[in-house]
């Protein structure tokens, strides 16, 4: 059974809290019925105009549908506890850690902190 905005559990790979992420990276096939079926009405409403010039529409809603759907998924795929950003740590590695040390300082607060004071008062009970 589906069911509307299913999500893929995950967790971080730095701080590893558990994640859930909405949208995949390939567009699925439910998204190429909807290009279709956009590009069919809107050669349906151009055609009086421009006649079967209007299928040309396709590749543009294709190319606007894509571009948004990925910006989408690079925006969902940065962890909000941590900062870290998987396709910015394939690219580079040391621009990488500068983004999650930037995000660290703006967000004191983050959960990240609290998990890393909690094991290390643990680990000096421990001693």
């Amino acid at each position: 059974m589906k069911k509307k905005n299913e999500s893929r559990d995950c967790f971080c790979a730095l701080c590893r809290s558990p994640r859930k992420l909405r949208y995949s990276r390939p567009l699925k096939t439910q998204h190429y019925f909807q290009i279709l079926t956009l590009a069919l009405v809107v050669t349906a409403i151009g055609f009086p105009w421009i006649n079967w010039k209007g299928v040309l529409s396709l590749p543009v809603i294709w190319a606007i549908f894509e571009s948004i759907h990925s910006s989408l998924y690079r925006k969902e795929l940065r962890c909000p506890y941590c900062g870290f950003d998987p396709s910015w740590y394939k690219k580079d590695v040391k621009f990488a850690r500068q983004k999650v040390e930037e995000f660290l300082k703006q967000n004191p607060d983050s959960p990240v902190f609290r998990r890393i004071k909690a094991e290390e008062s643990t680990f000096k009970n421990l001693n």
